[in-house]
Parts: structure tokens; C-alpha cells; sequence
């Protein structure tokens, strides 16, 4: 057998050390930024695409920022600084009629599960008259949401009450405790814990305003169109983590108590009514109807005149389609 020469073995090495680099980068993940207001039961489809490998299996490395106001995220979006924004979609629409590129390319939340909690001394909306109430956004849809209301009950604001900005859901809820604030909205998940704090629940969303689209996947619409495979790959582990959680209910609720620290018994009831009521999304759609309500509850103050914009000036659906098909799924709403 013949040896070979120093120069022979170099260039073998250097032939295997490039082979390993190619095959490394042909499979390095692409890294996607989220951003997320806060850790809650309504996020599980991002914690599922992360913790049960689905982000990994499309060759993603799925980076979660928490910005803790509802249109911060939107901001960072169109900053450059995130790559999808999961938040309901009010900021992203203020924010394309004011000129920024966004699309809403599919949606996790497709129902507002929002109740109206109070400090112990109210107990009715018609109490509310002459207080200040909490919201984590001025523009933010909950806040919508609650201006809607507080209006089917004659409350209009600034003439019979005030709203404060005082952050997430932890902080607007220790405001409570000394009715610094008299009530504030919260989401399903908090529920049980606002519920031991002994804060009566005024007003549930549903009685007033059904089928409002929440949570939704938002992207800077030239993004995608530069990535859109990435954004189909993307779009297919989130549909996945979706399909996921409503086939393993029990460990859906074991996976958000370990990502967002609230107890087992709290985390479970809230899952399986998340999960049974379809407020957790099965395929990634958008509620088209309740995205045109949330334009019309916008539209007074957002509008010059009528009629108002269609769900598709801010939807692009393209993608969800390519990654339901890929998936062998019937194509959603």
C-alpha cells in the first residue's frame, strides 16, 4: 500500500473538514425571533412548537422575546427586531393604516376569552362610573374590548371613567388589592388566580362582544415574502404544536404549568376549556368573521368614513395554505 504524502494527507483533511462544515450549514437551523407579551395559557402552540421538537423538525430555532405591553411587540416587528409578533391583531392594524408592511399570516387564539375582574367593592359594571380601571395598553384590543363593554351600559370614557396604563396582568391585578384601580380585563388562564385574590368577576367578554379574533401570527409582510419558505416551515411546526395540544390535553396543561410556573390545578381546567371551546386554534386560521367585528369596533376612531376595510387588506393567507397542504390538510378559513 502505497503512503501518501504530507501534502496528500492536508489536502484529505481539508476535504473532510469542508464536507462537515457544508453538511453542518445544509442543516443549521434558521433562527426565528418571537414576541410574546407575556407567559400565558393562550401561548401553548409556541410552547408546544418548542418543547415537543416541531420547530425542530422544520429546521428552526424558535427564539421567544417577552415585551410586556400589547403593541411593543408590533413595534419590534417593524423595527427589525422580532420576526412574528403572536398578539391580537388591534396594533398591527393601527399600525398598517399608519403605513408599516405587516400581514397577519395565520392566527393561535382564534376567540377573546376576556373576563372583567374588579377590586371586592364592585360588583357591576354600572359601578365602575367615576373610577379608574387598569389596562395593559391604551390601544391594545382588550382595552377595545372594554370601552365596548363599558358603552352597552351608558360608561362611556373620559366623561365616566379613566383608564391607566399599568402593564401585564400580575401588576394590573396587584392594583387591585388596594382597588388603587377599580377593574381590569384578564384572560381565561388568570382566571383561578384572581379568583383566590377574591376579586369579583363584573362582566364576561363573550356576554357582550362573541367571537372576536385574538391571538394571531403577524409578520412584516416583506419578510416573508423574502423568507417565505422559512415562513411555510415555520407556520407548519405551529400547526402541528395546534393539532398536538388538542390530541394530549393532559400533557398540553403539564407543559404550560412548566412554562409559565402556574399551578397543575389551575393550568388544567383552564387547558381542557381552552382546548373543548376551540379557543385554542386546531389548524392556524383566522377567524374572519371576529377579525371583521374587531375592524368595526375600531373603525369609529380609526376610519374617516365608511365603508370599512375588509379582513384581507391585512391578511395574508398564502402561506398557511402552503403549510396546511404540505401537511395534507384540508386548507382552513
Amino acid at each position: 500500500m502505497k503512503h501518501k504524502t504530507p501534502l496528500q494527507l492536508a489536502r484529505l483533511l481539508l476535504t473532510g473538514v469542508l464536507a462537515i462544515v457544508c453538511h453542518s450549514l445544509t442543516h443549521a437551523a434558521d433562527r426565528v425571533i418571537i414576541g410574546n407579551v407575556s407567559r400565558t395559557v393562550e401561548q401553548l402552540p409556541n410552547y408546544a412548537a418548542t418543547d415537543k421538537g416541531f420547530f425542530a423538525q422544520e429546521s428552526i430555532q424558535g427564539d421567544v422575546v417577552l415585551i410586556g405591553s400589547t403593541d411593543t411587540p408590533v413595534q419590534a416587528l417593524i423595527a427589525g427586531q422580532v420576526h412574528v409578533a403572536i398578539v391580537d391583531p388591534s396594533a398591527a392594524i393601527n399600525a398598517v393604516e399608519r403605513g408599516a408592511a405587516l400581514k397577519i399570516i395565520g392566527g393561535t387564539v382564534p376567540i377573546a376569552a376576556y373576563t372583567l375582574v374588579g377590586c371586592p367593592k364592585y360588583k357591576t359594571i354600572k359601578e365602575l362610573k367615576g373610577t379608574t380601571l387598569g389596562v395593559v395598553s391604551l390601544v391594545s384590543g382588550s382595552t377595545i374590548f372594554l370601552r365596548e363593554m363599558l358603552k352597552t351600559q351608558g360608561l362611556e370614557l373620559n366623561r365616566d371613567y379613566t383608564i391607566i396604563q399599568n402593564g401585564p396582568t400580575v401588576q394590573r391585578l396587584a392594583s387591585l388589592k388596594g382597588c388603587n384601580t377599580s377593574a381590569t380585563m384578564i384572560l381565561g388562564g388568570d382566571l383561578p388566580r384572581s379568583r383566590e385574590l377574591g376579586f369579583p368577576e363584573i362582566a364576561r367578554l363573550q356576554d357582550y362582544i362573541p367571537n372576536l379574533q385574538f391571538h394571531s401570527l403577524i409578520v412584516d409582510g416583506r419578510w416573508a415574502e423574502t423568507n417565505s419558505q422559512l415562513t411555510v416551515r415555520y407556520l407548519k411546526a405551529m400547526v402541528r404544536a395546534m393539532q398536538w395540544a388538542h390530541a394530549h390535553k393532559e400533557e398540553a396543561a403539564d407543559l404550560v404549568t412548566k412554562r409559565t410556573g402556574i399551578q397543575l390545578k389551575y393550568t388544567r381546567p383552564t387547558v381542557e376549556e381552552y382546548l373543548a371551546q376551540g379557543i385554542i386554534s386546531r389548524d392556524g386560521s383566522v377567524n374572519r368573521e371576529g377579525f371583521q367585528r374587531l375592524i368595526d369596533l375600531m373603525g369609529d376612531q380609526l376610519f374617516k368614513s365608511r365603508p370599512y376595510p375588509p379582513p384581507e387588506k391585512y391578511l395574508d393567507m398564502s402561506y398557511l395554505r402552503r403549510a396546511q397542504q404540505e401537511l395534507g390538510m384540508p386548507p382552513g378559513r
